[in-house]
């Protein structure tokens, strides 16, 4: 029987607002020790900042990162599978994306 998406899935992911300031995303990154958030305004999936996005669309501007939000660093193309899905199924989806697993 294959692997669901359920059994490898994060059972209480992070949400943060698109308006969360970067520096606070950061801290619960390293608070919690993970390294993808999701961005939900309104209840609403939309989308994802992982710890990579916040070094390259953020940090590597350089100076000072008040005032930055999650919305500048987030990825907004939402891909999505079910928790009754097959790994395998979402493995295949992420390769067409060029989608990275992060932890």
């Amino acid at each position: 029987m294959a692997q669901q998406v359920r059994d490898v899935m994060t059972a209480d992911p992070v949400a943060v607002g698109p308006d969360t300031p970067v520096e606070q995303v950061a801290a619960r990154m390293r608070d919690e020790s993970i390294g993808a958030v999701l961005v939900t305004d309104s209840g609403q999936l939309r989308g994802l900042v992982t710890d990579r996005d916040l070094t390259v669309r953020i940090l590597v501007d350089g100076g000072d990162v008040t005032g930055r939000t999650v919305r500048e660093a987030c990825s907004s193309e939402v891909v999505a599978v079910a928790p009754d899905d097959d790994v395998d199924r979402a493995v295949q989806l992420m390769r067409s994306k060029a989608l990275r697993l992060t932890a």
